[in-house]
């Protein structure tokens, strides 16, 4: 006689448990209706009773913080693509608050140090990177490695390389003409140098020697495409020289790099005005205004699009906007209430 073990048997013709021939069928294991009851009030471990409350607390939580988590994977994605197309001002705001929630992500972290230098702002450039380097974390995604390298390769652009020239800065600052005469002959021995050739082009520029200031200018940007100075100081020549043609080609060269810049957004404006293409210039101006509502030069240069467009109600609204702001510059007023009173003209 077969001894009764207690254990299932999934090999047996009858019951798993007690080899009883009736056993109930359509179930997957065969048990007889008693055995069936008794392992359905088989008493459980404390121990797995206690696994399944902590996984279940888990699953809860999980739950509870799945929203936010998800919210910001779809930001950072949108943030990606904003930055693709070169919109680094909204792509700036939704890595900043990635970041804000997830300190640790390092992946925003050089998406924003790549915005903040299309956005013109250095100093943030700088700090960012301060806090890339006191990070442990290793950065190994290819993708992630290339876009910081372009950062990091143009901004070394932005020092003069020569000690000795930066030590004297504070000194040479007061003397115009001595800083000049420095900068001619170091960039004699050191063409390669572009931030000494844009600060004298910069100087070139207030003595209205434009042939300077446009070869220097030149020269850094086929030598570094994407050091962004070098654009801002061309531009300013060639308003003043009246070359709008080519201020308007260089404008949206520079827009090309980052389309939410303001500095490109203000000079597009400005050229598209002086061109007489005052449709093309409203747009702009109100794309400006969209993304620096509060920014007196934008005001300005929608109130004179406006203007331009036969819309004097919203082009006085932006004046008075701007007459309330205190950070508004006086002369800028005067010559804005000049230009949209038609008492001096804006145009050539």
């Amino acid at each position: 006689m077969e001894e009764f073990s207690n254990r299932i048997n999934l090999r047996s013709a009858g019951c798993a448990k007690c080899h009883d021939p009736k056993y109930e069928r359509g179930y997957k294991v065969r048990l007889c209706k008693d055995c069936r009851r008794e392992l359905s009030r088989y008493p459980l471990k404390r121990e797995v009773i206690w696994g399944a409350l902590g996984v279940s607390v888990i699953l809860l939580l999980a739950l509870f913080r799945l929203p936010a988590y998800f919210r910001a994977g779809v930001d950072y994605m949108k943030g990606v693509q904003l930055a693709k197309e070169h919109k680094y001002v909204s792509s700036e705001k939704i890595f900043t608050a990635t970041l804000q929630k997830f300190p640790g992500h390092t992946s925003s972290l050089v998406h924003l140090i790549t915005a903040a230098y299309f956005n013109d702002d250095l100093t943030r450039t700088d700090s960012l990177f301060s806090v890339l380097r006191a990070t442990t974390t290793t950065l190994d995604d290819e993708e992630l490695m290339d876009e910081l390298s372009l950062v990091t390769d143009n901004s070394r652009y932005y020092d003069i390389q020569d000690d000795s020239i930066r030590n004297q800065w504070d000194i040479l600052k007061q003397d115009t003409t001595a800083y000049r005469k420095v900068l001619e002959d170091y960039l004699l021995k050191a063409p390669y140098d572009l931030a000494a050739a844009v600060d004298l082009a910069y100087l070139y520029l207030d003595l209205k020697n434009y042939k300077g200031t446009d070869s220097l200018c030149r020269k850094a940007i086929h030598d570094a495409p994407l050091f962004r100075p070098a654009y801002f100081e061309l531009l300013s020549s060639l308003k003043d020289q009246k070359k709008y043609e080519e201020g308007l080609t260089l404008s949206n060269e520079l827009l090309a790099q980052n389309t939410e810049s303001l500095s490109a957004l203000l000079s597009l404006a400005t050229f598209q005005l002086k061109l007489k293409k005052d449709k093309e210039a409203l747009a702009t101006a109100r794309q400006a205004f969209k993304l620096w509502p509060d920014t007196p030069d934008v005001l300005a240069i929608l109130s004179l699009a406006c203007h331009f467009n036969h819309q004097q109600e919203e082009s006085a609204r932006m004046l008075a906007k701007l007459k309330n702001m205190t950070s508004a510059d006086n002369t800028q007023l005067a010559d804005l209430q000049n230009f949209i009173t038609d008492k001096t003209p804006y145009r050539d």
